[in-house]
């Protein structure tokens, strides 16, 4: 399995006789929970609470309707299952979503690409491509550990830690070295099990991405607005 990091393309070499996917889906999902879990622990609950609080005066609601919100908000801080149990429960349901996703796009745009769509193998090559989660928490986990904070990045945006647009914002949070590495390694999977030329693959990957990036960053953009 380490050879997903030390050596990818003979990891993926594997894949195409034998496209396993289940460990390595397991680790990926439980990594992701984990610093999910630890990064709850540290969240600066009284700064999300001013930050909500903000917005909804922006909004123009009665200091009643905000009280009632920071009640329910005040409320969920308290309770530990829902402090620690909703995000752990939500990086588990959105990671699984975000492979499926990936599987499917690429799996149906692979014939577009001079390609045969095989969506187990598809499946087993973004699944491998999520051990990336691995060092991503481990890495995210001591950083958070050290600060004793939840803002913690390994994106472009810790080099702009105050800004204010939304748009930005998101795209810089999208371009994340973990990120970043695991589309790598989907685009040499896609590559090596599916015998499609590198160019096509990385154009592949790179574009869902990029579409996905634009359509976060303007849906980011009118949230803030």
């Amino acid at each position: 399995m380490f050879d997903i990091y030390l050596s990818p393309s003979r990891a993926f070499g594997r894949l195409k006789e034998k496209p396993t996917w289940l460990i390595p889906l397991i680790i990926a999902l439980v990594f992701n929970m984990l610093i999910a879990f630890v990064s709850a622990r540290y969240v600066d609950w009284d700064k999300q609470r001013q930050v909500a609080v903000d917005r909804m005066r922006e909004r123009n609601m009665s200091e009643e309707q905000i009280q009632k919100a920071t009640e329910g908000m005040d409320k969920f801080y308290t309770s530990p299952v829902m402090r620690f149990g909703a995000p752990v429960a939500s990086a588990l349901v959105i990671s699984i979503i975000g492979v499926l996703f990936l599987a499917v796009v690429y799996n149906v745009s692979l014939p577009l690409l001079g390609g045969t769509g095989d969506f187990k193998r598809t499946w087993a090559v973004v699944c491998n491509a999520s051990l990336v989660a691995v060092p991503s928490a481990i890495v995210r986990g001591a950083l958070v550990l050290m600060k004793k904070s939840a803002e913690v990045s390994t994106s472009l945006s810790m080099f702009a830690p105050n800004l204010k647009t939304p748009f930005l914002s998101v795209v810089l949070a999208r371009v994340d070295i973990f990120a970043i590495w695991q589309l790598v390694l989907c685009a040499m999977g896609l590559n090596v099990v599916f015998g499609l030329k590198s160019s096509k693959s990385y154009l592949l990957v790179f574009s869902v991405w990029a579409v996905l990036t634009l359509i976060f960053a303007l849906l980011g953009a009118r949230a803030g607005g």
